[in-house]
Parts: structure tokens; sequence; C-alpha cells
């Protein structure tokens, strides 16, 4: 059947002959953790634990990407519309999914995927999607992980919806929210805001021919994080974690409630993080300044936020970024001088007036 033909013209048969035969080793690995006991195309799939004499623990997590909400298919040209757009899409969906079970420490053992589609969908965006799903399980971390099947259905715009499940191995404890004390060390194992300003660079439309442009871009259409970082965390004493993806300042406020302290954000190593940004700032004619919101407010860079103990030695690839303070005072106020915008949890030198995405927000 032609590339060109649409996933309405072809129907539900052709559409999963596509995923069946860009899947193939990712539905079915030898040295995955798990054992597909019935493969996809079945009505359940069944899979089986290894009998290690462990108790199995298993992590669950479920993250939904829609079109006009998380991309845009304007953000690529007509002709680009089949095996580029949709290799990104499914790079990304996977990144964010999986970048939640590295955030606890756990193993990616197997994705669940769904796809919502509009009839018009060519062909090759569908085969490019799960291109693009397959590449993102080659990722240090995932190599093992499986697809074991999803749902199809047809709507208005693409949805793409991913449950992934985890293994947490007995002698590991998971890397929780909820453990960071003060006087902590608050830290971040990889860049902050490159996708944000990817993102600005996209709804721009800038060109990107530069090549540290391009790579800006490539963090927000096509991520590809870290999948080892929270197994690393809790090997070296990290005392809690969690996912980066609304941005620093909206996550670290999750996590200092979640621990109830406070942290302090330090402003020399935020601009650190800024500096790698200024190309995109440059080209979009914004002044510096905007590379401090990136940093700080932008979403989506699946990086991982940790805390470690003050004296601890940080492992490879983490970068100190602040420190964990008390709880509030009584009758402190967010508004109060040196609070991020909105968030009592969060102490920051430089005045930033947004605090990262919120998916329920216009």
């Amino acid at each position: 059947m032609s590339a060109a033909c649409s996933v309405g013209q072809a129907g539900e048969d052709a559409v999963l002959e596509i995923i069946m035969d860009e899947l193939g080793s990712a539905s079915a690995s030898a040295t995955a953790p798990v054992k597909m006991t019935l493969p996809p195309g079945d009505d359940a799939a069944i899979l089986e634990l290894p009998d290690d004499g462990a108790p199995a623990r298993i992590v669950l997590t479920t993250d939904t990407m829609s079109q006009d909400q998380d991309f845009r298919l304007s953000w690529w040209s007509p002709e680009d519309q089949g095996l580029p757009a949709g290799t990104a899409v499914g790079r990304k969906a996977v990144a964010q999914n999986l970048s939640d079970l590295n955030a606890m420490a756990a193993t990616p053992i197997s994705l669940l995927v769904s796809l919502t589609l509009p009839a018009d969908t060519p062909l090759d965006w569908v085969r490019g999607f799960y291109r693009g799903l397959t590449q993102g399980l080659q990722t240090v971390g995932a190599e093992h992980c499986i697809v074991a099947g999803g749902d199809l259905g047809s709507g208005p715009g693409i949805s793409v919806s991913i449950t992934a499940v985890g293994r947490l191995g007995a002698a590991r404890a998971p890397l929780r929210r909820d453990g960071a004390r003060p006087g902590d060390q608050l830290t971040a194992a990889g860049p902050l805001g490159r996708a944000a300003a990817g993102l600005a660079l996209l709804e721009a439309g800038h060109g990107c021919a530069e090549e540290e442009l391009a790579a800006l871009r490539e963090a927000q259409l096509a991520p590809r994080p870290a999948l080892t970082t929270g197994m690393i965390a809790v090997d070296a004493g990290a005392t809690a974690g969690m996912d980066l993806s609304d941005g620093l300042l909206r996550d670290a406020g999750r996590l200092a409630r979640a621990s109830g302290v406070r942290v302090r954000i330090e402003d020399q190593a935020l601009r650190a993080q800024a500096r790698a940004l200024r190309p995109a700032a440059q080209a979009l004619n914004l002044p510096e300044t905007q590379t401090l919101r990136w940093a700080a407010a932008g979403g989506e860079d699946y990086a991982l936020l940790a805390t470690f103990p003050a004296g601890a030695a940080l492992p490879e690839g983490f970068h100190r970024i602040g420190e964990v303070i008390g709880p509030a005072q009584t009758g402190e106020r967010a508004e109060d001088a040196g609070h991020a915008d909105g968030a009592l949890e969060v102490i920051l030198e430089s005045a930033i007036d947004e605090l990262g995405w919120d998916s329920m927000r216009d």
C-alpha cells in the first residue's frame, strides 16, 4: 500500500501491520527482565516476571501527549509530516514516560501505547512514530524494555498515551520526593532550559541552521534524557529526587512541599545553565534575562532533580544548583523578597515572573 495513503483510507489492519513491522525486537527481547508469554495481537498481553526469589515490585506511570498542546504539526514542513514528524513525537513520548521511571530508580520493562489518529493522518506518520519509539528504547537504561501492546482509535487530533511499567530490584530503595532534609545539597543531572529555548525557536519559525540552535530545537522535539541517573542517585545516597519536566522552580517546589522543607536556588548555578541558552535569545532578539526564565521555569528537560547530604560527593553528571533549608517561618509570605513568584517553598535571588508549565492553565 502506498506510503502516501492515510490511516482512514488504509484501515486499522493496515495500521497494525505497520506497527508490528516497525516494532520488531521492541516487542520481544531475549534479554528483557520479563518474558512475554503471549505476543502482541491478542486482546491483552501476558508478561511473566522472573522467579528470582525477590518480591516483585512493579512501578507504573502514564502520560499523554496531545496535538497542539504538546506538539504542533506546523513545526514540520508539509513534506516532513510523515517520518520526521512521527519519529520526533515517538521519541518524545517514550522519553517523558521513561524519565518518570528513572526518577523512581526503576528499570523499564514494558510499555502500553495508545494512539488516537485523525483519518487523514499519513501512514508514514505512524511508521515514523513507532520508529521513534524504538529509537527511544535504544537509550542506555531502556534497552531491555519491550512494547507489550496498546490501542488504536480515531479522533479530531493526534493523541498519544503511554503506560510505562518498571521493576524495582529488591535491594534498591525507590527515589522518593519526601526525603530531603535541611542542609542537603540540591542538584540536577542534566542541562536546564534547553527544551524551553527550543520551543521558543520552533514557535518563532526559526530555521535553526546553526548547529547550536539545531541542538536546542532537538531538545524540544525529540529529547533523549539519561535513564540511569535515578539508580545512580540512590546508590550514591540521595535523600530525595524527582523528574524535572515542568520546570525547575515548579518541580523544586513540589519536592520541597513533599519533604516539608524549602529550597534555595543558587543564582550563580542558574546563570551557568542560562549561558548555554544565549544563542537562542540572540537569534530571537530577546534580552539575556530570557535565558534565566528558560533555565528556571522551562519544562520538558526530563533531567533529574535530587538532594544529597551536605558532605556527600556528587556522582558524575550531577551538578549543585542550591541547598535545602528549613520550613517557612510563621507569617512568612510567598510575596516576601527572595521567594520565587508564588512559591513559598523556593527561594531565588533572580526575579523570575513565572514558575513553569501547568497543564491545566491556559
